[in-house]
């Protein structure tokens, strides 16, 4: 095999995404060693300093929106830049590749249909393609264009092989677009090998004992599977669980996993702070956000990507479940204690970071059987 081309979002300002390009690229470079791995971002970028819809002010009136005004106005953005602009590059990045993988990530949801439009616009340059869709994951949450589009891309591209991360998602992609059960594999998330896929970006010492994962709460809820739910104000509950956990004399990291949304909270926390005891830190790359989650001895994260980084190092995390993709990768890796909801109280935080914190005696059995499945089932699909 000369090239394996991986179509997702490696060039997100999310940057958990380019972690799952990179331990995705890192897996098929184990099996392949002489393959030339590239990546095809679907949303148009080529690096990481673009702007996107979501960084402007005029998201918050984007945000309310009526649903059927916001899915016209995604799917008549991405047409306009599939003509002019993306058709060109994608042709030329597809047409000398013996394999092409769908993978890693939410990529199978409908939010204002925003991947299924990219799906199908890629799906017209793939026939004829070796196509495998690897660890994708696959909501529960679907508008009667979101299925047709995304049922044309299946049918354009034709995969040859189906993984999604988990059984939920296995179980939706048979229910909503009719994919034989039995040839859907389940590859758990690539990001779990990130500690061999960045070895050499991880920090030797822990310069603080919690990172705060910082996000939009209110971004979060438009996202979220479960539908509507009460959001507290982002930066006061944030700043709230910081000083319960400085009041302990903990050493406090405020970071996020990149997206603009995520980083106008941060700013305002910290325009905000009254004192010094606190750190703050906003990664550019992925290899940034590996780097300064292992320099912490524990996270608490609402960002799916936060606390499986965080779990791949071996680092414990604290999760607040704002979708069913966080509450799945807790119960797969049997750590359903360590996750609350939305917005708890940060006492109730507290004290779980806590317990973590003095834990001495970290399992990794599971951890080492995840990766191992990790690698073998995408070996298998490629």
């Amino acid at each position: 095999m000369k090239k394996i081309l991986i179509c997702a979002v490696p060039f997100s300002d999310n940057l958990g995404d380019g972690v799952i390009a990179a331990s995705l690229a890192h897996i098929a470079g184990l099996k392949y060693p002489d393959a030339k791995v590239e990546f095809l971002d679907i949303a148009g970028r080529h690096g990481f300093d673009e702007q996107n819809l979501r960084g402007g002010g005029a998201f918050g009136v984007f945000q309310k929106l009526p649903a059927l005004v916001r899915s016209a106005i995604v799917f008549a953005y991405c047409l306009k830049n599939y003509v002019l602009s993306w058709r060109k590059h994608w042709r030329a990045a597809i047409s000398d590749a013996d394999l092409v993988i769908i993978g890693g990530g939410q990529l199978f949801c409908d939010v204002a249909l925003n991947f299924p439009s990219k799906l199908f616009l890629l799906s017209r340059l793939l026939r004829g393609k070796r196509v495998a869709v690897v660890s994708v994951g696959v909501t529960a949450k679907w508008s009667f264009w979101g299925k047709v589009l995304v049922g044309k891309f299946l049918k354009n591209a034709a995969p040859v092989f189906f993984a999604t991360r988990d059984a939920e998602s296995a179980k939706n992609l048979h229910d909503f677009f009719k994919v034989p059960r039995p040839s859907i594999e389940v590859v758990p998330d690539p990001a779990l090998v990130c500690a061999s896929a960045f070895s050499k970006e991880l920090s030797p010492d822990k310069k603080w004992d919690v990172g705060i994962c910082v996000s939009s709460l209110d971004a979060l809820v438009m996202n979220s599977e479960y539908g509507s739910t009460n959001a507290s104000g982002s930066a006061e509950f944030f700043s709230k669980l910081a000083h319960a956990l400085r009041t302990e004399g903990a050493r406090v990291l405020y970071f996020t996993n990149g997206a603009a949304e995520d980083n106008r909270v941060l700013a305002e926390i910290s325009s905000q702070a009254s004192d010094s005891d606190a750190s703050f830190l906003v990664p550019k790359r992925p290899d940034d956000l590996v780097a300064l989650i292992s320099a912490c001895s524990c996270i608490a994260a609402h960002r799916l990507h936060a606390n499986i980084v965080a779990y791949s190092l071996n680092i414990p995390s604290v999760g607040m479940n704002w979708d069913k993709k966080v509450e799945s990768f807790f119960r797969l890796t049997g750590r359903t204690q360590y996750l609350f909801d939305l917005s708890p109280r940060p006492d109730d935080l507290k004290a779980s970071v806590l317990n973590l914190l003095n834990e001495k005696s970290a399992d990794r059995r599971r951890l080492d059987e995840l990766r191992g499945e990790v690698i073998a089932g995408t070996h298998a699909l490629i």
